[in-house]
């Protein structure tokens, strides 16, 4: 080992797949944002909140959004297979990605058929994954997680890679190492609001196949000019998303974003 360097005693599960996981860039991938008006949204929020008794966040609603645009756009649910063939998923499953306890590793849930899923049913998934999670009471994360730390470092590349072939290929079920099929489904939703990040990108997971991973940013106040050409401040979300440029083009890239904006405005239509 160079004198420049010292081991990285103990890293989070998370930097060990990360490290194992990707090697210098080279698939391409589309970057883009879009800011969208939350006001009709987060007044949903509050009025849903005291309708239903549910926590209902920005996230739940752009983890349903994202389902139905997708579903709309259906020529976009799709995978590459190794070799460079696409195929279709049959269902809209969309992942949220969770900070475990303390935020120092990651896990994710994934809502098979979210585009189906009823708006409140969505956020007591999400929710209730998030507390056992949170509580290291997950089943699958409990599995993963105690299988990544008896993995020495040098055995996690090979190791991912043959899971990858084994689920994406040859489509063996691992449920029992943590590892289910259609690892994260076509897309990925990611919260950092909450750390008052105000704009950032999220890289594809090789493993999980996505089409979309969307990154969520802080709800500010900001100059809004509407329709009407009225400048005004209003409370605004950032959306920046990362898709895989094998599955979409960039002008499918620009309709999924449109039709977040249009259900957005319309946060009736997510129920």
């Amino acid at each position: 080992m160079s004198t420049n360097f010292k081991n990285y005693e103990n890293p989070s599960i998370f930097h060990r797949w990360a490290a194992a996981q990707w090697r210098r860039p080279k698939d391409p991938t589309i970057y883009g944002a879009t800011e969208i008006d939350m006001e009709p949204a987060l007044a949903f929020v509050d009025e849903v909140r005291e309708e239903w008794g549910v926590q209902v966040t920005v996230t739940h609603l752009v983890a349903k959004a994202l389902a139905i645009a997708i579903a709309r756009h259906p020529e976009t649910n799709a995978k590459v297979r190794f070799w460079g063939k696409l195929e279709l998923r049959k269902t809209v499953d969309i992942t949220v990605l969770i900070a475990g306890a303390g935020g120092r590793d990651l896990s994710a849930h994934r809502l098979t058929a979210a585009d189906k899923l009823p708006l409140r049913q969505l956020a007591i998934d999400v929710i209730e994954a998030c507390e056992l999670i949170r509580a290291d009471d997950d089943p699958k994360f409990r599995k993963s997680k105690e299988l990544m730390d008896k993995l020495p470092w040098w055995m996690m590349r090979p190791f991912l890679s043959l899971a990858s072939l084994s689920m994406n290929e040859l489509y063996f079920d691992l449920s029992k190492l943590g590892l289910p099929p259609d690892l994260f489904g076509t897309g990925m939703v990611t919260s950092l609001g909450m750390h008052g990040v105000d704009e950032a990108y999220a890289p594809l997971t090789p493993i999980g196949r996505i089409m979309v991973d969307v990154l969520l940013t802080r709800v500010r106040q900001r100059p809004w000019v509407g329709d009407d050409g009225e400048l005004t401040v209003r409370p605004t979300l950032k959306v920046c998303a990362t898709f895989d440029h094998r599955v979409v083009d960039g002008i499918q890239a620009a309709r999924i974003c449109q039709e977040l904006h249009s259900l957005l405005g319309d946060p009736d239509s997510l129920r």
